[in-house]
């Protein structure tokens, strides 16, 4: 039987609020466009949110080094994806 904490909850939601996201496209090997999403906070599960913006985006990548990365140019929808998962992203 687990322990229920629902500090944890609120902390988890509170760090989700106050990271900003940085949403870019970059090119990379041969030049094809790759969406690069960076900014998470230390204890944020990279490969379950990775997982759902490949998903939704019917797309593929990883989740390496605090970084997201997305096969292809999903710059817009991946940020209306972000804020729809309660994390703020700043417009670069």
């Amino acid at each position: 039987m687990q322990d229920y904490d629902p500090l944890k909850e609120i902390t988890e939601e509170l760090d989700r609020e106050e990271a900003v996201l940085t949403v870019r496209v970059e090119r990379r090997r041969y030049n094809k466009p790759t969406t690069v999403i960076a900014g998470f906070p230390k204890d944020a599960d990279l490969a379950d949110i990775a997982k759902r913006l490949k998903t939704s985006l019917a797309t593929g990548g990883a989740s390496k080094d605090g970084e997201i990365v997305l096969l292809g140019d999903h710059g817009k929808r991946a940020r209306e994806k972000l804020e729809a998962l309660g994390y703020h992203v700043s417009e670069s």
